[in-house]
């Protein structure tokens, strides 16, 4: 007889909870979204050049459906640099160009970071791009330095091809480009593999259009040997070693 007594008094609570504390079962059911940064870490020093940024997500499904018909639960995340986040209910969370990123993957490099303090954030969005409400966000400061050894590199296009065909830089060093497009009309962009196959891309710079300057800024691979540069548009002729050493 005490069995069928307990049995019918654990029901009858789990009854009333469910009657007067429905939010204390919900959020046994289903947990709130959230993002964090895991690297870098708040107040960090990083090296300039190519940052990676790294998220952690909980209670909620990346999908890669940008600008689709929004899912409870179901988003992307909005990457930002040095840029106030936008947090407006039912406005698309974009800052200024070259400040944001949408994305799928819990990763992200920015790259050409110059050496100084930065801003970095992250925000779950629907999947239309406008924030979830309430907003999800996670910011650190960090501090990007200069690499201890650095290597800068004169390079110009000019009648459809590059002013040298070997390059030559320190391991691990930060490379700084300054590339100087003189056709007209023409685009062309530095770009860096691990060889002639381009089936790994080491930096690949932004193509600009004639004449132009511009400045890229990368970290060079760890470890010394032949790598392989080009402008995209026009590899075949527009190519040569990236030594690094």
């Amino acid at each position: 007889m005490i069995e069928p007594f307990v049995s019918r008094m654990i029901a009858l609570s789990v009854l009333l909870m469910l009657m007067f504390f429905p939010s204390l079962v919900l959020a046994t059911e289903t947990g709130t979204p959230n993002i964090a940064i895991k690297d870098p870490s708040d107040g960090s020093e990083i090296a300039a050049g190519n940052v990676i940024v790294s998220v952690e997500v909980m209670n909620f499904s990346l999908a890669d459906k940008f600008g689709q018909e929004n899912v409870a639960g179901e988003g992307h995340i909005h990457y930002y640099i040095d840029a106030a986040v936008p947090t407006e209910p039912g406005k698309p969370a974009i800052s200024a160009p070259g400040t944001y990123i949408p994305s799928a993957e819990i990763t992200h490099t920015w790259q050409n970071v110059i050496p100084g303090p930065h801003n970095l954030s992250v925000q779950l969005v629907n999947n239309d791009h406008t924030p979830l409400d309430p907003s999800v966000v996670d910011t650190v400061n960090v501090t990007a330095l200069s690499a201890a050894n650095e290597a800068v590199v004169d390079l110009i296009a000019r009648g459809i091809a590059f002013n040298t065909k070997s390059i030559t830089v320190p391991a691990g060093s930060m490379v700084t480009v300054n590339f100087d497009n003189q056709d007209s009309g023409i685009r062309h962009n530095f770009a860096v593999y691990d060889s002639s196959a381009a089936e790994k891309v080491i930096f690949k710079g932004d193509l600009i259009t004639g004449p132009r300057k511009i400045t890229y800024t990368f970290q060079a691979p760890d470890e010394p040997g032949v790598y392989f540069f080009r402008c995209d548009p026009h590899a075949r002729i527009m190519n040569g070693q990236f030594i690094v050493q």
